[in-house]
C-alpha cells in the first residue's frame, strides 16, 4: 500500500500536471508545451524510481511520514515546470 500511495499516485498527479500544461500550449505558436513534455519525460521517471528507493529503504518509518515526504519530492516537477517555462 506504501508504494501505490507513495509511488502511483504522484506520477499520476504529476503526469496530469504536465497533460494540462501541454494541452493548454497545443497549437498557439509556444515552445511551453514541449519544453513541460521533455521535463516530465525524465522527471517523473525519475521521481518514481527515488520514491521507490526511498521507500524500500526506509521499512521502519512509519506510514504517513514516508508518503509524506514522497509527495514533498513529487512536487518538484510542477514546482520547476514553470520556471523553466518562464525561461523559455
Amino acid at each position: 500500500m506504501r508504494y501505490i500511495i507513495g509511488v502511483v499516485l504522484p506520477v499520476i498527479l504529476q503526469c496530469l500536471f504536465v497533460l494540462v500544461l501541454v494541452e493548454m500550449n497545443t497549437g498557439n505558436g509556444s515552445w511551453v508545451g514541449l519544453g513541460a513534455f521533455l521535463l516530465g519525460m525524465f522527471a517523473i521517471p525519475g521521481t518514481a524510481i527515488i520514491n521507490a528507493i526511498y521507500i524500500r529503504s526506509h521499512p521502519d518509518l512509519h506510514a504517513v511520514t514516508v508518503i509524506n515526504r514522497c509527495f514533498l519530492f513529487a512536487l518538484i516537477v510542477p514546482v520547476l515546470t514553470p520556471v523553466f517555462l518562464l525561461a523559455l
